[in-house]
């Protein structure tokens, strides 16, 4: 009768293994959220972020993420070919833990000097921007490029 169980139980497991290595559970990441991915697949840093992906590749919005910013040692989100313009998902701006949101301000207006510095165009997104993310993307994109987003 153990025998049977075992056997069983082995077979739950060996079958649970398989669905979990086919559909593996987002992972946490220390600075960003959850890991997560886009409709396409792509890997990225956070729910927050797979809705703005998911949001341009929706729109036809051709982009890169996270690419290397040369001469100022950057990582922008996102970045529209297209338009020349950067992308910045600001997170963690409103962190509930108090030295985490400090530090994380701190970064923001570094990284936000670097680009002014440089005279490089980005759009700034903040986690209460989502809930409108269309309207305040192409307000963004106007007030940033000095014309409407085409699209």
């Amino acid at each position: 009768m153990y025998e049977i169980i075992f056997v069983i139980l082995a077979i739950i497991y060996i079958i649970f293994s398989q669905l979990k290595s086919k559909h593996p559970r987002p992972r946490a990441h220390t600075q960003y959220g959850v890991i997560s991915y886009t409709q396409k697949g792509e890997t990225v840093r956070s729910y927050a972020e797979k809705r703005l992906a998911d949001y341009f590749d929706k729109n036809g919005i051709l982009y890169k993420y996270e690419p290397e910013l040369r001469g100022i040692r950057a990582h922008p989100d996102f970045y529209l070919p297209e338009y020349g313009v950067y992308v910045e998902y600001w997170g963690l701006v409103d962190a509930d833990d108090p030295e985490v949101k400090a530090r994380y301000v701190k970064g923001m207006k570094i990284k936000m000097a670097k680009y002014y510095k440089n005279n490089i165009s980005f759009i700034s997104i903040y986690p209460k921007n989502l809930e409108n993310i269309d309207w305040i993307f192409r307000k963004k994109f106007e007030d940033v490029m000095g014309y409407r987003f085409p699209r």
